[in-house]
């Protein structure tokens, strides 16, 4: 019984042992294609919402981060990507939190050129309903391109509101907060870029220690 029990001890240590082995040694042969991968998904979120006419910078490796819990919706640092082209600043792409979806925050990069207008928006990460909120993700409907090209002034303040609201934008049938947080979190990326814009590009870099992450959430 005893040698019995040892026996099936040491078949299993060795198990494990195999097991994490395979697991190291599949992960070091993958590492730089996995590397690769992560880098191509963040280059296909940030070439959506920047135009690669706007840059020549290497964009997925300049970037800093800050907090601000007001204007971008979360105490934990968000990414801000920054655009130059010559050297000369161009555009930001900025990560943000919609703190108030209908399931929970929504999480979305706003891109923003010189001018303070949007060159495009992706939703990150979101639990809204199927069939409802979801219409904010592109690939359920074109609704979020319909910030691009709008900026925020003091004149249309009032406009950065869904239809039912007296604003520009169109609510969904039956869904209103969630196309109502998103709108909310734009147009406060928007100021929030406004008032910090010299900031924001003199400030440290932290994309070096970064790089190996994936962006946050989901691929669009």
């Amino acid at each position: 019984m005893k040698q019995s029990i040892v026996s099936n001890g040491l078949k299993l240590t060795a198990f494990a042992l195999v097991t994490t082995a395979i697991i190291a040694i599949t992960y070091a042969v993958t590492e730089d294609q996995i590397t690769e991968q992560q880098i191509q998904k963040r280059l296909a979120i940030l070439n959506a919402i920047i135009p690669q006419s706007l840059y020549d910078n290497d964009i997925h490796h300049d970037c800093t981060q800050v907090v601000d819990t007001e204007y971008l919706g979360s105490k934990d640092p968000q990414t801000v990507y920054l655009a130059r082209m010559n050297n000369a600043p161009s555009a930001v792409a900025i990560e943000t939190t919609a703190p108030d979806g209908y399931s929970g925050k929504i999480e979305l990069i706003v891109g923003i050129n010189m001018q303070s207008e949007v060159t495009g928006v992706r939703i990150l990460d979101h639990k809204e309903t199927p069939g409802l909120g979801d219409k904010i993700d592109i690939r359920i409907t074109d609704w979020i391109t319909a910030f691009t090209g709008k900026s925020v002034t003091t004149d249309n303040h009032k406009d950065w509101q869904v239809k039912k609201d007296g604003g520009q934008f169109d609510q969904f049938t039956g869904a209103t907060i969630t196309p109502r947080a998103v709108v909310k979190a734009v147009k406060n990326a928007v100021l929030y870029f406004q008032h910090h814009q010299q900031d924001l590009f003199n400030a440290t870099k932290t994309c070096e220690a970064m790089k190996d992450q994936p962006i946050n959430g989901k691929v669009e």
